[in-house]
């Protein structure tokens, strides 16, 4: 197999603009030893032993070109099988396998180098690599509750949602939702003194992408009250032309009348529970690389908003989203949530701030579990620090921010299976020696 990984070395080098590391390295200490490459034997770092035996690097390589790190790694795997020997139990060793791994550290998900990486590995093996996802019993004890993958947006409720995440499209379809309808001459007061010329922007901008629609509504010139709702005026007046009359007894044809916004029902569906920023967040971990099938969607857990639960990289997550300032009451719900679903990385999203009350309480609530797990429950996996992503604008940044974290801790422990590839050994270093001087006592070069 080290012949693979030399072939693949050889091919690798028409690649983009990726050096490799171990390979180099390991000449650089032959040449100052004075000793043959071939001979500076390497360091097989046995791995712990995961539920199917014992794993070995026999082999790897690290190539980047400054910002892309490529993992090459060779595993041998020892099967074991549990047998019984005159009624006693017993480990059968099995012929062990020999895997190839590639693992891309890049700055975004689209990356030349994995592509061509993977193409070589594909030519020089013969094989095609399929992805690797880490599972999460507890993802899948929580799938098992009877919460649902969500099912993927439709482009106007995508465009739709991009559009309430500006605060005044939001305050102003919210308002035109909670009152059942507005009059377009009242719409401006529903926004800060400050932001009233933005009014028929924003409102053009709702009617475009059908959150809100028109409605004529009928006045009552002698009471002043809304008698009648109409789609369109052409719909009026043959109303008017049928004998409809007002409360009041006139033709209901001859009543002042005004244009009125109403919410429509995607406009709806995208408010309730702020459902717009549940898509918004899917979006986000979709595009840093967690799928659909590994989130689920929780509308039964308190509060007003949808609970979302992802597996990141074989961990679990869970994101509180708040459509308003999350203060203490929330975080006693919160902290009930966490407790029942056991994250291991709790994150608060909310459109406004977290308040210092609630961040407080946090603090209290993980300095009181510290004390309980060293001397009560000492096996209690806890949650680790609460993340918290302020402000809808921060989104995207605070959720690539959060996601790669936890697949930094993934990107080490790959380099980590490899880079001893490259280090010296004592013994090694003394066979090497000896070998170079019989070959000198020999007269062989």
């Amino acid at each position: 197999m080290q012949g693979v990984l030399m072939l693949f070395h050889k091919m690798y080098r028409g690649g983009p603009n990726e050096k490799p590391l171990i390979q180099p390295t390991r000449q650089t200490q032959a040449d100052i030893l004075g000793v043959a490459v071939g001979d500076l034997a390497m360091i097989s770092r046995v791995e712990t032993e995961p539920p199917y035996g014992p794993r070995k690097v026999i082999d790897g390589e690290v190539y980047t070109d400054g910002s892309t790190l490529i993992l090459l790694t060779l595993v041998e795997t020892a099967a074991r099988r549990l047998v019984r020997v005159k009624r006693l139990a017993a480990v059968e060793e099995e012929p062990s396998t020999v895997h190839a791994e590639l693992n891309a550290i890049t700055p975004t998900l689209e990356s030349e180098a994995l592509d061509w990486a993977l193409k070589t590995t594909t030519d020089v093996l013969g094989v095609e690599l399929t992805r690797f996802r880490f599972g999460s019993p507890r993802f899948d004890e929580l799938k098992a509750e009877g919460r649902e993958p969500p099912a993927p947006p439709s482009a106007p409720e995508l465009t739709g949602a991009r559009l309430v995440m500006d605060r005044l499209a939001r305050q102003l379809a919210i308002a035109i939702k909670t009152a059942g309808g507005l009059l377009v001459r009242d719409l401006a007061k529903q926004l800060p003194s400050e932001a009233r010329d933005k009014t028929d922007d924003l409102t053009s901008a709702l009617k475009r992408e059908g959150l809100v629609d028109s409605e004529i509504v009928v006045v009552c010139g002698k009471t002043q009250a809304q008698v009648a709702r109409a789609p369109s005026r052409d719909a009026l007046a043959d109303l008017s032309a049928r004998g409809i009359k007002c409360a009041c007894g006139r033709p209901i044809g001859d009543e002042r009348t005004e244009e009125a916004l109403t919410i429509t029902n995607l406009g709806r569906s995208l408010l309730d529970k702020a459902r717009w920023l549940t898509i918004l967040l899917l979006q986000e971990l979709e595009a840093v690389g967690v799928p659909g099938d590994a989130i689920l969607i929780d509308q039964s857990v308190g509060g007003d908003e949808m609970d979302c639960l992802a597996n990141i990289g074989g961990e679990v997550a869970l994101f509180e989203l708040k459509d308003k300032e999350f203060n203490l009451g929330n975080a006693y719900s919160f902290g009930a949530k966490i407790g029942i679903i056991r994250p291991e990385h709790p994150v608060i999203v909310t459109t406004e701030k977290v308040g210092n009350d609630a961040k407080e309480h946090f603090v209290r609530a993980k300095a009181a579990r510290g004390v309980r797990d060293d001397f009560a429950f000492p096996q209690t996996r806890e949650a680790s620090d609460i993340t918290y992503i302020e402000g809808v604008e921060c989104l995207g940044r605070g959720v690539r921010h959060f996601v790669s974290k936890i697949y930094r801790a993934d990107a080490v422990s790959a380099l980590n299976k490899i880079l001893p590839l490259g280090s010296l050994n004592g013994f090694y270093v003394l066979d090497a020696m000896e070998k170079a001087g019989d070959r000198a006592v020999a007269g062989v070069a």
